[in-house]
């Protein structure tokens, strides 16, 4: 089985809203209750609180039919726009920051080995102790 060209997909979609939007104006008014504290809550059913609103839509066909084109350019104009992001996204995988140069690590990992300085360590500080080197005690003199 094969996947349909975007293009017909597209179609499809703008033919599946212009067909939804032309049983919407051609059903009758619903009615349905508003319910709940403040009557924020919406239902089919009748409730012990609610109170029946219509549903009538009090549009011209002329204003039917352009909110129809309407959603379906948007529908259109949001599928191209979502088909090139996943262009530059898919462009932009392997791509690197421009601009960015990435410093040299100060310092290898710890799994590096430890290296040995060679020569002379440098000589040590007499008035810096490192919390290691404890002062030399005077000895005493017996």
């Amino acid at each position: 089985m094969s996947l349909p060209a975007p293009a017909s997909c597209r179609m499809a979609a703008a033919c599946f809203f212009a067909l939804v939007g032309g049983m919407a104006a051609a059903a009758p008014p619903q009615t349905v209750y508003r319910c709940g504290p403040e009557g924020r809550v919406y239902s089919q059913t009748p409730c012990a609180d609610g109170r029946a609103v219509t549903t009538e839509d009090s549009r011209s066909a002329s204003q039917q039919k352009a909110a129809d084109e309407v959603a379906t350019r948007e529908a259109q104009q949001a599928q191209k726009l979502a088909d090139e992001r996943r262009q530059r996204e898919a462009a932009a995988k392997n791509q690197q920051a421009a601009g960015i140069k990435m410093p040299a690590p100060a310092f290898e990992g710890a799994s590096a080995p430890v290296r040995k300085a060679k020569g002379k360590p440098p000589p040590a500080d007499p008035h810096m102790s490192p919390p290691m080197r404890v002062p030399a005690q005077p000895t005493a003199s017996k």
